[in-house]
């Protein structure tokens, strides 16, 4: 989960270099116009990216907490009832939407996950020998809208509860990001980028300062929600017995339990 935030962090700061970039010009644009123009159109598109790079995270974070949780010794009767039904009720969403799209000769929106792979996960958590691998892809809709309550929603099928004060407690700095201040910003970012990318324009043009200032609040969001998983994963392991372990394996390399020829994406 460490991995998934440096590398969002590493984007955030793609981000950071352009808007910096473009304070540090503010006298050229000012003075000409086919520059303010350049520079609103690279903030209007830093806006997208970022929101991108934000879902690319969260869903990355979800995949990597999931697979963590899978083989955790935890055996799947004894974890949340809420995860496990998400693992079926969700995945079986999941399984419809990848079925259309491959009945269509389309790639899945799953990665590489084929049909047949999302079976076996399904079916993993029927194994008697007690390994598993939940259906991360359950449980990462970002609905293509992350906002505020999309991304409550995520934590909470992760069995996250209290999540947006959790994640203001262990962003790195609490005093400028209360949860209020988390979900408000959020809905800026939100609903400037969603103005950019449908209809290309949005009033007022967000600024060099509004860009870096959403960067840091992805930045913090993504600090708590890593840490708060990370705590998650601590507590299930608490919960195993040397007994519980001893039954519980890892699937060998490219296979699911339960299923001999079907590799995981």
């Amino acid at each position: 989960m460490r991995q998934a935030l440096a590398d969002f962090g590493a984007s955030l700061k793609r981000i950071r270099t352009l808007a910096n970039s473009i304070l540090a010009a503010t006298g050229a644009a000012l003075a000409e116009p086919m520059i303010r123009e350049l520079h609103e159109t690279q903030q209007c598109g830093a806006v997208v990216l970022m929101t991108g790079y934000f879902e690319a995270f969260l869903k990355e974070l979800v995949r990597r907490f999931i697979e963590d949780l899978s083989i955790s010794g935890v055996t799947f009767a004894e974890l949340p009832e809420g995860i496990r039904n998400r693992h079926f009720e969700g995945g079986g969403d999941v399984l419809t939407r990848a079925s259309e799209f491959a009945r269509k000769g389309r790639a899945t929106p799953f990665g590489n996950a084929t049909r047949e792979d999302i079976v076996a996960r399904l079916h993993s958590a029927s194994n008697a020998a007690g390994s598993y691998q939940i259906l991360w892809e359950a449980f990462a809709d970002t609905q293509a809208n992350p906002a505020p309550r999309v991304v409550k929603e995520i934590a909470k099928n992760l069995g996250i509860k209290e999540f947006w004060p959790a994640v203001s407690t262990h962003s790195g700095n609490s005093s400028r990001w209360s949860d209020s201040a988390l979900t408000t910003k959020l809905d800026d970012l939100i609903v400037k980028r969603n103005a950019c990318a449908h209809t290309g324009t949005v009033s007022p043009i967000p600024t060099a300062t509004d860009i870096l200032d959403f960067t840091d609040m992805l930045e913090a969001l993504g600090t708590g929600f890593v840490t708060v998983l990370e705590a998650e994963l601590v507590a299930h392991k608490a919960r195993v017995t040397p007994a519980t372990t001893a039954h519980v394996g890892v699937p060998a390399a490219g296979q699911v339990p339960g299923a001999s020829a079907t590799t995981s994406p």
